[in-house]
């Protein structure tokens, strides 16, 4: 019973529609491998919650909530609870709020008009170390890969490593990844490494953050 238990992920929501609020903890729920164990209407309802040593692994967070900002929420929960990964699922599509998220901490970016399939698919990608991203915003995660121009030679990714970029960006775990490149996972992780090295980042989301905020400034 106690290794079923370290299996299940527990999730968090902060939400301040309460029908859609309610209609995700149901979906959620319905999943043996995920349990949704506390919701919020606001941030400053869920603070006390996280002064407990017992925290979620995944927190689901709008960024529209009255009193604190979605945005607020990352910046902090990313200084003082780091192990708490953040998946933003908002009605805010635009390039900046997707670049700013991402930037704060949050591991992934979905679209509340996405299927309750994604979302599914979304928490468990987090968990098995991928960045999921809604269509229609990876789209132009990889319309700003294509677009970059690294400044010297070494800086440049492979042919390789640019088509593990386009698996991030379409929400691809490290071993899904290495499944459809007939790789190890160790492979695709030493790949990482030089992309993150080469575009200066430190994580899968850092990567994200990275060609977003290049397309911004271009």
């Amino acid at each position: 019973m106690s290794k079923k238990k370290k299996s299940v992920v527990q999730v968090w929501i902060i939400e301040d529609e309460n029908h859609y609020r309610n209609q995700l903890t149901k979906l959620l729920n319905l999943d043996d491998s995920i349990e949704c164990t506390k919701t919020f209407e606001s941030f400053e309802a869920a603070l006390p919650c996280f002064e407990d040593s017992d925290l979620p692994d995944i927190l689901l967070l709008d960024l529209n909530l009255p009193g604190t900002h979605g945005l607020d929420v990352i910046r902090q929960l990313s200084q003082t609870h780091p192990s708490v990964q953040i998946l933003v699922l908002t009605i805010d599509d635009h390039r900046k709020a997707v670049f700013d998220a991402i930037s704060a901490g949050a591991s992934g970016y979905l679209l509340k008009n996405d299927p309750y399939e994604d979302i599914l698919r979304g928490v468990h990608q987090i968990m098995e170390g991928g960045a999921p991203l809604s269509a229609s915003i990876a789209s132009y995660v990889l319309e700003t890969f294509k677009k970059g121009s690294p400044k010297s030679a070494d800086e440049k990714p492979t042919e390789r490593e640019t088509e593990i970029l386009r698996m991030l960006a379409d929400g691809k775990t490290r071993k899904e990844i290495a499944a459809a490149l007939c790789v190890a996972v160790t492979t695709v992780d030493y790949h990482l490494r030089s992309i993150y090295e080469k575009l200066h980042v430190h994580s899968t989301a850092g990567v994200v953050g990275k060609a977003l905020r290049d397309r911004l400034i271009e």
